[in-house]
């Protein structure tokens, strides 16, 4: 029993010293590489799968290990951004967002195209005219939505710092139609059923120039599913495409060296029970002849004094 205490202890250790080689899945509070400048955002044109004009709004957003997120929305004739930010219960008198910056024009003075935005992205603010916004929000079906609404319709690009609850998750509630993408950080990636998966599958992923993984939805409109099945058929809930006109996209980032690490220390966990359950079938056994050996000296001792067996 001694032996299996000290086995089980060392266990412990070893489950201690595996979950600590993962470190990379919690969530680093370095403010580091915080955003401190407008110019700071990158506002890269990304073309869409379709050549139309309906099709230009691109939401690009750039994951950081730090836990704030910066958003890029380029727009095309569109007067209030709609966002379904993340809550976070532990910091509820924080900013959702911050640091909003716009490169844009009257909707009526210009027209939406790969040119227009690729010459907004090289110019600067000062060549544009300056338009006001009005920052709201309304809590619909339990979920808080925050309004960003210009006092014209414009074309061009919106980028704000957004400061979803810290860690390496995240969560984006489409609430019009663009093409989406997700930029991770150096070194991260997603898509490990064990670590972190994303929902729903990616239209499109591939690494950026920076060796970043990027993840692409061309098209995030809700599809009939199991659950809207279920719940028209024997819920008797009448679910329309107006309710649910999109998917939202939930993704868990991690480490790339996280899924390896991860194999390790289970690998030592797994080690250490069966170290622990092959000596406690050890003992098991011991104990087992010891009793047997027992029993057989007992039993060996009443036939030698006659007291065994049965008297005639």
């Amino acid at each position: 029993m001694k032996r299996l205490a000290i086995t089980m202890v060392l266990v412990f250790i070893l489950a201690i010293m595996s979950s600590g080689c993962i470190n990379e899945l919690v969530p680093v509070s370095d403010n580091s590489n915080a955003i401190s400048e407008t110019f700071d955002y990158e506002l890269e044109v990304f073309p869409s799968s379709v050549d139309k004009s309906d099709d230009l709004n691109t939401t690009t957003f750039y994951l950081t290990r730090n836990g704030t997120t910066n958003v890029v929305y380029m727009v095309s004739d569109t007067s209030v951004i709609e966002l379904v930010p993340m809550e976070d219960v532990f910091n509820t008198g924080g900013d959702v967002l911050s640091n909003v910056f716009i490169l844009a024009d009257s909707s009526s003075n210009i027209s939406a195209s790969a040119e227009t935005f690729e010459m907004f992205a090289s110019s600067s603010s000062k060549d544009f005219p300056v338009f006001n916004y009005t920052l709201e929000d309304k809590v619909i079906r339990g979920q808080k939505h925050f309004f960003m609404r210009f006092n014209e319709s414009i074309t061009g690009i919106v980028a704000f710092t957004l400061n979803p609850p810290k860690g390496q998750d995240f969560m984006y509630v489409p609430t019009h139609d663009s093409t989406v993408r997700f930029v991770l950080p150096m070194g991260y990636t997603t898509g490990n059923p064990f670590v972190g998966k994303v929902i729903p599958d990616t239209d499109d992923r591939y690494i950026d120039e920076k060796g970043r993984e990027v993840l692409v939805w061309y098209d995030l409109h809700a599809k009939t599913g199991t659950f809207t099945n279920m719940a028209r058929e024997y819920l008797k809930i009448n679910i329309s495409e107006e309710d649910l006109p999109y998917r939202t996209v939930m993704i868990k980032f991690y480490s790339e060296s996280a899924p390896r690490l991860l194999l390790i220390g289970t690998s030592i966990l797994f080690g250490g029970v069966l170290i622990v359950l092959g000596n406690y079938l050890s003992a098991r056994r011991k104990l087992r002849k010891t009793r047997e050996s027992i029993e057989g000296a007992f039993t060996e001792k009443n036939a030698r004094t006659g007291k065994g067996g049965n008297k005639n």
